[in-house]
């Protein structure tokens, strides 16, 4: 476990996916995030050869607050997710005024092959 002075990281930084928690806010709720930051790559590697061929878009699930812990995944079309993403994200998170939780997807869908998501 590494600690940054904004966010702890619960997995290691700079490859296809990492954990990391930080506080913030959901409406006039306190939290701490417990996020789950993916390269959409990542991603597409649980998807479907239909659901690959249909198009994928860069998304944040955002589960229940529980006991002031909100979970949120978030998948994002970049080659690696580094501190620079993570910081980029937690900035979202925060200023996303109205985020409530379920899935918001954004960004045009990008399209990968068997092949891409090795």
């Amino acid at each position: 476990m590494a600690r940054d002075f904004l966010f702890e990281a619960l997995e290691p930084l700079g490859g296809q996916s990492t954990r990391v928690r930080f506080t913030g806010t959901v409406g006039r709720s306190s939290v701490v995030w417990d996020a789950r930051v993916m390269t959409l790559r990542h991603h597409c590697r649980s998807l479907t050869p239909p659901e690959r061929q249909a198009g994928v878009r860069q998304f944040l699930a955002v589960g229940p607050i529980i006991d002031s812990t909100a979970s949120v995944t978030v998948a994002l079309n970049l080659s690696q997710i580094d501190k620079s993403a993570v910081l980029k994200t937690m900035i979202m998170l925060r200023q996303w005024k109205r985020l409530r939780p379920g899935r918001h997807e954004y960004g045009d869908a990008h399209r990968f092959g068997a092949l891409d998501c090795a």
